[in-house]
């Protein structure tokens, strides 16, 4: 996520960086150590309870030293801002622990009136009980071909995507990510979805040197 001016126009894409051969940590012989040192060598980002985990995970489940791809695999798609851990976090307030947790208040909507639902709290979105609609879809799957006018029950798809941390590191890549993995969301729900409108909220206006939203 950095920008830089190209001093000239390129000429090939070629960067003459030879791909780095995958290795195995050797986690069987050396234990968390192993993990350990990787972390610190690729910035994986593991704490201690990531470490202890994925040490026992490799040696006394999966019975075999992962490699650096692997390693590198979990650190993104384990992480909070990929499973959003924090929600089931501990939740306290003015030193009082409220009960439940974040992700409980919201999927009490659910559980009281699930009657609407589709999906939800699975997938890649959550939809709620279309209606029927006449579209045109394509004659065949498997080949070029016309479209054909057809009845089909289409559901409403919604989906949410946080790009605070991101869009605050590099504001416009971190905005395009986020806009492009809500687009994503959609496109990969059930057998696929259409996307048709994005609304983006926040302030409109934030002054220099206020803090509106939160303290950093």
């Amino acid at each position: 996520m950095t920008e830089c001016r190209y001093p000239r126009p390129l000429e090939s894409f070629a960067t003459g960086v030879r791909p780095e051969a995958a290795f195995t940590i050797p986690v069987l012989a050396q234990g968390r150590a192993a993990l350990e040192r990787i972390n610190r060598e690729m910035g994986l980002a593991f704490d201690d309870w990531d470490l202890d985990y994925y040490t026992a995970l490799f040696r006394d489940r999966v019975g075999r030293d992962p490699t650096n791809v692997e390693c590198f695999d979990i650190a993104q798609s384990n992480s909070e801002h990929s499973r959003h851990w924090f929600f089931k976090g501990r939740l306290v307030v003015d030193g009082k622990e409220v009960p439940g947790h974040l992700l409980a208040l919201v999927k009490g909507t659910l559980d009281a009136n699930p009657t609407n639902s589709v999906i939800a709290f699975r997938d890649n979105s959550s939809a709620i009980r279309g209606y029927a609609v006449r579209t045109i879809l394509p004659a065949g799957s498997n080949q070029p071909g016309p479209f054909r006018p057809a009845d089909v029950e289409y559901h409403v798809i919604f989906t949410a995507e946080t790009h605070n941390f991101p869009s605050g590191v590099a504001p416009f890549p971190g905005a395009e990510t986020g806009s492009g993995g809500r687009i994503r969301d959609v496109h990969a729900t059930g057998r696929g979805g259409l996307v048709r409108i994005g609304i983006s909220i926040g302030p409109p206006k934030v002054e220099l040197g206020e803090r509106t939203v939160q303290e950093a």
